[in-house]
């Protein structure tokens, strides 16, 4: 039984020149306005099809995740969530707590000085000075009286009782401390404080839950929407090789500096920073350190063997363009 062959015999005439006169002759024929409405229309449904698949792709997971918001938090409204989900959190607390005593001691000093300037016989201290000696009060207030009107509005740990000596330096010090933190220590406060990160820790749980979800629904989307991709993937590549060879290098050069130039590094930690955030992990300085100084280097070998690998067969033109630019 003989064998047929696939491949198309070879002729006296190249194959390519009988392709060339196949194409003339049917650009000159009667049918040519017929073909051409007919490539128009192929190229405007190629397009449209394109743009609907790229914004249903873009919208629906981003409507999917708001309606699923209001759901999860509609279910989990009354859940009671910890205070707090990891160590960066309390950090974070143990920081506010310390500038809000700071702040109250700071007040706590610039309205003493205040009220001190005009009855500096209270024997009180500020910034470890003694202000109970060299001030004679205004006529009217009672000599050296200790709880006038004036001295009643200042904290009671610095007034001094009948007979008490002078505050040194370090029982001034030790006074100021404790006046700050009995005034960070206000139970409106710590309850705003707790119901804050409560709330932060219920939107991190609740980011697991909606993000997982979406990610979900959106591979759904894929698997549902192959033909719409395939058509979509198709015209992406026309349109980015129909660029001229200069805009084609433009591009490259601006998509490869954005991820792995050099002054990428700062973006990548705030990416990271805000991917902890998001999620609720620990920031851990170490890891993202090694990540920066990796991630980015695995990223520009990838690029650099995919320049080589494939583009130099694709478009040669714009591999010379893309080297003649760096150089």
């Amino acid at each position: 039984m003989p064998i047929r062959s696939n491949s198309e015999q070879l002729g006296w005439i190249p194959r390519s020149i009988i392709r060339t006169f196949q194409r003339f002759f049917k650009q000159i024929g009667f049918q040519t306005d017929l073909f051409a409405i007919y490539e128009f229309r192929v190229s405007r449904y190629f397009a449209i099809a394109s743009l609907q698949c790229f914004f249903f792709l873009i919208l629906c997971p981003w409507i999917f995740q708001f309606f699923m918001k209001v759901i999860v938090f509609k279910c989990l409204e009354d859940f009671s969530t910890p205070v707090f989900l990891n160590f960066h959190q309390q950090e974070q607390a143990l920081e506010q707590l310390k500038n809000f005593d700071a702040q109250i001691f700071f007040d706590t000093l610039i309205n003493y000085k205040t009220e001190a300037s005009i009855l500096n016989t209270c024997g009180e201290v500020a910034q470890g000075v003694d202000l109970a000696q060299g001030v004679d009060l205004p006529q009217g207030l009672g000599g050296r009286a200790t709880y006038g009107k004036v001295c009643s509005t200042l904290p009671t740990l610095y007034t001094l009782g009948e007979g008490e000596a002078p505050l040194t330096l370090a029982q001034a010090t030790q006074r100021q401390r404790v006046i700050g933190l009995r005034g960070s220590l206000n139970p409106d406060w710590i309850y705003q404080t707790a119901n804050f990160y409560s709330k932060q820790s219920f939107y991190i749980i609740t980011n697991w839950i909606l993000d997982l979800t979406t990610l979900l629904f959106f591979l759904l989307l894929l698997f549902l929407s192959k033909p719409q991709i395939i058509i979509f993937k198709t015209f992406l590549v026309e349109s980015l090789f129909s660029l001229s060879e200069t805009t084609k290098c433009f591009f490259l050069i601006f998509f490869l500096d954005l991820l792995v130039g050099f002054h990428s590094s700062k973006s990548w930690e705030v990416f990271l920073q805000f991917i902890f955030e998001h999620f609720g992990f620990q920031i851990n300085q170490n890891f993202i350190f090694f990540f920066i100084s990796t991630f980015p280097v695995f990223l520009d070998t990838i690029f650099k063997y995919w320049i080589f690998r494939y583009l130099n067969k694709i478009s040669p033109s714009t591999v010379a363009t893309y080297q003649a630019m760096i150089e």
